[in-house]
């Protein structure tokens, strides 16, 4: 196999890479440690370039158990999405990229395979680890979170900071 040439760009404040919860331990003690990619060729770790994460965030994760739902369908509605991200468990690792100080570039191969090659850099790698300063959790809760004070309130939606 021929190595893609990586384009690098300057990604969103903000990245998301999404891991099963069963990795949290680690991840919350090592960072994210790049793995070895057969299809890069070199250890990787992917994000999405994209703010709030819903269905059309597809490949959002490679995760065969959405194919053994009949009732999923990648246009459905935020609560749909939030009861499947509940259901089979997702971490959502925010990446401050500034914290992080490393090169990203686009995932050409998720690019090219889900995204027919379109230029804005939705799925997106680094080659390097990412620590675990530069991170934060975030999740999806059953419920919005209402702060209240005097005479305010604010609400926090169903995504937000573990």
């Amino acid at each position: 196999m021929e190595a893609p040439v990586y384009r690098k760009i300057a990604p969103l404040r903000y990245v998301y890479h999404v891991s099963y919860a069963s990795c949290r331990d680690s991840i919350e003690k090592e960072g994210l440690l790049a793995n070895y990619s057969k299809m890069n060729e070199a250890k990787c770790v992917f994000a999405h370039n994209a703010g709030y994460p819903d269905m059309r965030w597809y490949p959002f994760c490679f995760d065969e158990s959405f194919y053994w739902e009949k009732s999923v369908d990648f246009d459905s509605r935020d609560l749909d999405f939030l009861y499947f991200m509940l259901k089979y468990g997702y971490d959502f690792w925010q990446i401050d990229t500034r914290k992080a100080g490393i090169q990203w570039f686009i995932d050409k191969h998720g690019m090219d395979d889900f995204y027919g090659g379109i230029n804005y850099p939705f799925l997106i790698t680094a080659f390097d680890d990412v620590p675990r300063y530069a991170m934060r959790l975030f999740n999806f809760h059953k419920t919005p979170l209402v702060l209240r004070g005097e005479g305010v309130a604010h609400v926090e939606g169903y995504f937000r900071a573990a």
